[in-house]
């Protein structure tokens, strides 16, 4: 596949913020038809399909979401929507709003074997498509949320080498930072295992590249050339080393220190905290005055004690060298 460029393309070119919970919707659900990446989605496909079965929901997710979402070349851009870049909800809502006439065209194109399951979907009638959102939020919350700080950090590794790539060298630098995945020479950015053959004049609009988890081994994009054109490619996940995240965390800060920032979750007290590292709640309250001047801790008062909490950049530290507390 071949996307053509102007000047004003290249201009108009940008990398979203963050994972698209849309796209790694699909994603996941094509993960977990396939093998592909079978060392890195082993344990996630094995965990998935224990939680569907236990909430009731492998056998819709079987029915409904696979022929929705098959893994093949073809899958309706109507579920990949660009609201999805303003989260879950919006990206839903945006699906469940599509005209009934682009419903038809879109599932139309699917083999006739699968749309079968989709024909509440195909009709438009508002509980059906109720029921069809319920169906999304249900499979989101037990297939992608669980790993999503596995999601996030693996994005954010990604997103800080493409912006390096933009700061040294431009879009142009960007585009030339993903070889051999996509191969750029002016005006063409070549996507050499892409299953389709096609040429994308891009005509103004730009590009949007989106860094995605669960993708395959090659880059995806939207079917039909007259909507807003978006790359979605696949991202490396987390590498085995010999130091592991947590310990590595541990170098950065003290294991004690460490182990408090963890250990603060969504937010608790002084007391709490130290029961929860097993040292004294005065020594908690220096770790936590250390961490509070670096930015990575917030207190509040709350009744007659203190709250503590992450702050952003916490968080994205704990994303970044830890796994979840």
């Amino acid at each position: 596949m071949r996307i053509h460029f102007t000047r004003l393309d290249l201009a108009r070119t940008q990398l979203t913020d963050g994972p698209d919970p849309m796209w790694e919707m699909v994603n996941s659900l094509q993960a977990l038809q396939s093998r592909y990446r079978q060392a890195e989605l082993r344990h996630w496909r094995r965990d998935t399909a224990q939680v569907l079965r236990g909430r009731g929901l492998a056998a819709p997710v079987r029915h409904k979401l696979f022929a929705l979402a098959p893994h093949a070349a073809y899958f309706p851009d109507l579920i990949t929507p660009l609201e999805g870049a303003l989260g879950l909800e919006a990206g839903i809502d945006a699906v469940l709003s599509t005209p009934r006439q682009r419903i038809v065209a879109e599932l139309d194109q699917l083999r006739p074997a699968r749309t079968a399951p989709l024909e509440d979907l195909r009709s438009g009638r508002a509980a059906d498509l109720h029921a069809w959102g319920e169906l999304l939020r249900s499979y989101y919350r037990s297939a992608v949320d669980p790993v999503g700080e596995q999601i996030a950090a693996a994005v954010d590794r990604d997103l800080a080498t493409r912006r390096a790539a933009v700061h040294t060298g431009g879009v142009e630098g960007l585009l030339s930072s993903f070889d051999p995945l996509m191969r750029w020479s002016y005006p063409v950015l070549e996507l050499p295992n892409h299953p389709s053959g096609r040429d994308v004049h891009l005509e103004g609009r730009g590009l949007r590249l989106i860094p995605s988890y669960f993708c395959r081994v090659h880059p995806l994009t939207v079917f039909d050339a007259s909507l807003p054109q978006v790359v979605v490619y696949p991202i490396r996940h987390h590498a085995a080393s010999g130091v592991n995240s947590r310990q590595a965390l541990s170098r950065l800060l003290g294991e004690t220190r460490a182990a408090v920032l963890i250990s603060i979750h969504q937010g608790c007290g002084t007391g709490a905290l130290a029961q929860r590292v097993g040292i004294s709640a005065p020594a908690v309250s220096h770790h936590i005055g250390v961490l509070r001047d670096a930015g990575l801790v917030t207190s509040s008062r709350s009744g007659t004690g203190v709250r503590h909490t992450r702050s952003r950049l916490g968080d994205a530290l704990i994303r970044r060298h830890a796994p979840p507390a």
